[in-house]
């Protein structure tokens, strides 16, 4: 059983906003490529480096490439444009994120020098 929380975010750490872009961005695009790569096996034209289709058996070796070298790229210019986002956000006011906690996970490790007990 899950139950929901609330926290109160005051600022994300830039290596966190890259770590969710990067697993949000690597997990849709590089099956979608592989698709894609499968596609083309088919003989549909669905990849193109350099305007050139690549297809057949190339097109589903290098699909998986392709993706990584889009989800890279979308990830380092996406991660960068949230992270100055939530930066300026931040300085308005905190984030409020409402996420589900599985009731029998162990407690998270908190901050050193952190008293949890702290208002």
């Amino acid at each position: 059983m899950a139950t929901e929380r609330i926290i109160v975010v005051r600022r994300f750490r830039t290596g966190s906003v890259f770590r969710i872009t990067a697993a949000g961005i690597f997990f849709s695009l590089i099956p979608f490529f592989i698709l894609m790569g499968v596609l083309a096996l088919f003989g549909l034209s669905t990849l193109k480096w350099n305007d050139a289709p690549v297809l057949g058996v190339r097109g589903f070796l290098v699909s998986p490439l392709m993706g990584l070298f889009a989800a890279s790229l979308f990830t380092a210019f996406g991660g960068v444009g949230m992270a100055f986002g939530l930066w300026l956000y931040s300085k308005l006011k905190p984030l409020t994120l409402r996420y589900l906690e599985d009731d029998a996970s162990p407690p998270l490790p908190t901050a050193a020098g952190h008293d949890q007990n702290a208002t």
